[in-house]
């Protein structure tokens, strides 16, 4: 099985098309709501919007992004379907590079990775959830080399390039000279793709395929595949068998992802309910990885 590259060669450009989805709030469960606050506004700099006993809003100044509800009493074991990563995009250079300093400073284990076409910081906070930092660089990839043998990326001056080399930290770091480190989260992040983990790639590809998403790439040998939201290849979904096939949802007591929504900008898609259910806010039902979904209209009737 070998999914078509809508766009095989990228030419240093994002879509001329607008988006059809895109991300809405991500709500999780988590076994201390305090611990998990603390975490995510220090390491990341997000601002606490809202919080009482059982719930926690946390975002940028401007909007929220997360939603944490207490009432876990686990936290995350790998061998489940569910959230691989949740990945939060970056406005610019700059914002990425500040970012990596403050979690340096701070003395949080990242992972800074070079995607080609995205630069990445990968942590895990203390519930077992781990979020991706990530600066989108599509203008670097030239095109994809042969995927029958794993993932194999071509940048724009024609040299091969593995899609997970680590970065060159102290590059990246001259971008965030004079920053404040300590600064809020810029109010342009934005929740860029998820990242699941699936019980089956093709039949999970079907599904999202169904609610707008557009097949980008797979590979195969790799039990990973990825999806756009327009007809140019983005990278807005991905999903991946790496815990293995037909592996079961997450228990209700871990914590986990509970639910996302996804703000729909075409009409068309509401055409057909896609085996979701409607309600006052748009259409509800589970995904594939078990997970609640929420698709709200996010265009003029």
């Amino acid at each position: 099985m070998q999914f078509d590259v809508k766009d095989p060669v990228v030419k240093g450009r994002k879509s001329e098309n607008p988006e059809r989805l895109s991300w809405g709030v991500i709500e999780f469960q988590v076994t201390d709501l305090d611990r998990t606050i603390a975490f995510w506004t220090r390491a990341l700099g997000l601002a606490l919007r809202f919080q009482d006993e059982q719930r926690a809003e946390l975002g940028t100044q401007e909007k929220t992004l997360f939603v944490f509800h207490s009432g876990a009493t686990q936290t995350v074991k790998p061998h489940h379907t569910g959230m691989y990563h949740v990945a939060i995009g970056m406005p610019d250079q700059a914002e990425f590079s500040r970012l990596l300093a403050r979690l340096i400073t701070l003395r949080i284990p990242v992972a800074p990775t070079d995607h080609l076409l995205s630069k990445s910081l990968y942590i895990v906070d203390p519930e077992g959830l781990e979020i991706e930092l990530t600066f989108e660089t599509p203008e670097r990839l030239g095109r994809f080399g042969d995927l029958s043998r794993g993932l194999n990326l071509i940048d724009a001056a024609g040299n091969d390039h593995s899609g997970r080399a680590p970065l060159d930290v102290e590059a990246e770091l001259a971008f965030a000279q004079g920053a404040n480190i300590e600064a809020p989260l810029s109010n342009t992040a934005y929740l860029a793709h998820m990242h699941f983990k699936v019980p089956d790639i093709e039949t999970s590809t079907q599904w999202y395929e169904g609610i707008g998403f557009t097949r980008g790439l797979c590979v195969e040998s790799w039990g990973f595949a990825d999806m756009s939201a327009n007809e140019t290849y983005t990278h807005r979904l991905a999903m991946n068998i790496w815990a293995g096939v037909n592996r079961p949802p997450a228990p209700k007591d871990m914590a986990r992802l509970t639910q996302y929504t996804l703000h729909v900008h075409e009409p068309s898609i509401f055409e057909n309910e896609h085996g979701l259910t409607p309600s006052d806010v748009g259409l509800t039902g589970v995904d594939p990885t078990g997970t609640d979904i929420l698709l709200m209209p996010a265009f003029s009737s």
